[in-house]
């Protein structure tokens, strides 16, 4: 239960030189600093940053998600979620994946490595070994957030993603609902909002990107059989270096 609480504070994805200059001028470094609410109670913070790693089209996403008020009496730690990335002409490829569920535990954690070229994902989830085939396309939880982006800000539909969840894969479909003129803490944003939902399942996310912010999640929504349950707003955000 701790986990799955931290979890649902995340809410919140080698060509030639010059292919791979075109494909990172559709990703920039930002910080954005989220509330998240269980109805009308503010349940946690999370802090998403997208930045360049030192390899050339290599790329680190991280979020960092806590409990606040009575919510700590639940989940007490601090949940970390990275993953590294390769983006060039062929597409976004993860390297590699960490989740740490913000206990001194060991036992919730995952650990994955993407070796495209022997076509397997490794690690642990969990503690059980992960040995997987991987398919073209296939992200992680985290790396997902930033394929979004990139598709966005490339004039392209995410439509449907394949993402390993612990030792399975599974696939995300986003829909376009509608477009939405929305006011933030940061001021009024027209938005785009996509539903991400897996197919045959009562749970989804609704989340509103703000193409102002280079489509960055502004709001984002989780439900289950219609009924709301996490909300994240978004408080702060900067562009980075």
């Amino acid at each position: 239960m701790k986990a799955g609480m931290l979890l649902a504070l995340v809410i919140l994805a080698t060509g030639s030189p010059a292919a791979a200059s075109a494909a990172d001028v559709r990703l920039s470094p930002f910080v954005a600093e989220y509330e998240v609410k269980y109805g009308n109670l503010s349940v946690g913070r999370s802090h998403t940053e997208l930045l360049r790693a030192d390899a050339p089209g290599q790329w680190i996403i991280e979020s960092r998600s806590s409990a606040s008020g009575l919510a700590k009496l639940i989940a007490s730690g601090t949940l970390v979620q990275r993953s590294s990335f390769q983006l060039d002409a062929s597409g976004m490829r993860p390297l590699r994946y960490h989740f740490d569920d913000g206990t001194r535990r060991t036992g919730r954690d995952i650990a994955l490595d993407f070796d495209w070229h022997a076509g397997r994902v490794t690690g642990l989830a969990e503690g059980s070994p992960v040995d997987v085939p991987v398919e073209p396309g296939l992200q992680d939880a985290a790396s997902i957030q930033a394929l979004v982006l990139f598709q966005l800000r490339s004039g392209a539909e995410p439509g449907t993603i394949a993402m390993i969840e612990k030792d399975r894969v599974k696939y995300y479909r986003y829909t376009l609902l509608r477009r939405e003129r929305l006011a933030t803490a940061l001021g009024v944003f027209d938005t785009v909002v996509y539903r991400s939902a897996r197919d045959g399942t009562g749970r989804e996310t609704l989340l509103w990107y703000a193409p102002a912010l280079g489509y960055v999640t502004v709001q984002a929504e989780q439900r289950r059989d219609g009924k709301r349950l996490f909300q994240t707003y978004i408080r702060g955000y900067r562009p980075g270096a």
